[in-house]
């Protein structure tokens, strides 16, 4: 029986966050139906397009904050900290998004970069400026994220967001029916933007007042000998995160200029491709994309609790944290081997929902199909980083950024001479990239552990040699 209630608290700790992924894509899709309706829609939607990917390309390091506050935030203190080391990257941002904006650089990093026509740009480097606040805000809202989650409070943290995505599909269709529907229309989703992540931002904040306690948010370390939180520390754990989420966000498009440069000489076949990749990647990754939310689970069960937290007992052990992992992980494949491999049920469903052409539908099954391995190296590389979280010992996981960029040139590259073009090279690239970060994560994790380990019996050791010494005398 106390095993059946530790995989309970395991399965409500993690379905809301992993809901959250597996609906995070709704939000997007609604942005762009924004611009869809605008006289100008084709170049508002190639505006938003460069301006938005520029957006998230800021964000990804920043969500990395959650992680951070989830290992080190452990008082008031911490708390402020952490909360000047990411005040001090947004400054960062916002100057950058005041350059593009105001200077040459913004037409090197828009026009020229993206080969795009004066409009395009002018409207892109618009969309820039209008949300440089946005990095700050969001990034407040992981950090309070964080904190709650170290609670295990995911609950509040998944209808944070949902919430978020809820209110910018809302606003987006109010905003539709007014004058900015056909003018203006690329303030509609800088608006919900913003107004999801105040919605988000609003109920984390009353989630922290709820939930954690007052001893929590205000007390300093009671024991003057603890090891005090610096911002050194926190850049220290920070930026291989931020690192690996950096290289993950640039993968898909290195991705698509290998595949359209493949099928140069055919460019016809070079669109079909990149829409076949366009198409199947947010597809395929709906059923593992939430795995990767995993990573927090070892961090939030198997840590010490705060000196003043009233949860002074862990009931979960890393065996049965094991055992769950591994159950996701049949649960993300069994999944996918039935929608993705039994025929006609994916093509069915590109073509009734999506509205996708049945010629289209049938050329995104195979890489569907390989995307069904994607979820093995996912979880392996969830379950080491939540290791290497707990022992903060991040700085393993940067190898891996780098091993995952090499892996997917040299994959796009062999695959070609292999026979293997298109959007099948593209998401094979795509697995052997993740096996080899998971590889070399793992390497990381298993070099720590064993450090670890080390240490712990020379400082058994210790005291028994002590004692013999002192006999001997």
């Amino acid at each position: 029986m106390a095993g059946f209630w530790s995989y309970w608290s395991l399965v409500k700790y993690f379905a809301p966050l992993a809901l959250t992924i597996v609906i995070q894509d709704v939000g997007e899709q609604a942005l762009t139906r924004s611009l869809t309706s605008a006289e100008n829609s084709t170049m508002l939607l190639a505006s938003f397009g460069i301006g938005y990917n520029l957006l998230k390309f800021a964000i990804w390091p920043i969500m990395e904050i959650k992680q951070v506050a989830l290992v080190l935030v452990l008082y008031k203190r911490d708390g402020l900290i952490t909360f000047a080391c990411l005040a001090g990257v947004c400054g960062t941002l916002l100057l950058f998004s005041f350059l593009i904006g105001f200077t040459k650089l913004g037409y090197y990093v828009v026009d020229k970069l993206h080969s795009v026509e004066a409009d395009v740009g002018i409207t892109a480097r618009q969309f820039i400026l209008s949300v440089c606040l946005y990095p700050f805000l969001d990034g407040i809202a992981w950090l309070l994220a964080g904190v709650l989650l170290r609670h295990r409070c995911s609950v509040t943290v998944g209808s944070a967001s949902i919430a978020d995505i809820f209110t910018q599909i809302g606003v987006v269709a109010g905003l539709l029916q007014t004058s900015l529907g056909v003018e203006g229309a690329i303030l509609i989703p800088v608006i919900a933007l913003y107004s999801g992540c105040l919605v988000r931002l609003g109920i984390l904040v009353g989630g922290v007042c709820k939930f954690v306690t007052w001893e929590y948010r205000n007390s300093t370390p009671p024991d003057e000998t603890r090891d005090r939180l610096s911002a050194g520390k926190v850049f220290g754990l920070w930026w291989p995160l931020a690192l690996v989420q950096c290289i993950q966000g640039i993968t898909r498009p290195v991705i698509n200029v290998f595949v359209a440069r493949d099928l140069e000489d055919t460019p016809e076949e070079a669109v079909t491709e990149l829409a076949v990749l366009t198409l199947a990647y947010p597809v395929g990754r709906v059923p593992w994309g939430w795995l990767n939310e995993l990573k927090t689970v070892v961090p939030a069960f198997l840590q010490e609790p705060a000196a003043d937290s009233s949860d002074q007992t862990n009931q979960v052990t890393s065996r049965e944290i094991r055992i769950f992992h591994i159950w996701c992980l049949l649960l993300s494949m069994t999944f996918m081997f039935v929608v993705f491999w039994i025929p006609g049920i994916i093509t069915s469903f590109l073509v009734t929902v999506l509205d996708a052409d049945p010629w289209l539908a049938e050329l995104c099954v195979v890489p569907l199909k390989i995307f069904t391995f994607c979820a093995i190296p996912v979880t392996i590389l969830a379950y080491v980083t939540s290791w290497l979280l707990l022992y903060k010992q991040t700085k393993f996981l940067a190898p891996s950024a780098v091993v995952r960029i090499v892996t997917v040139i040299l994959a796009l590259v062999v695959l070609p001479l292999c026979g293997v073009y298109g959007a099948s090279q593209g998401v094979g690239a795509l697995l052997a990239a993740f096996c080899g970060e998971a590889a070399t994560a793992a390497i990381g994790y298993v070099y720590v552990k064993r450090k670890r380990e080390r240490r712990r019996a020379v400082d058994e050791r210790t005291p028994l040699m002590t004692t013999d010494t002192r006999r001997n005398d």
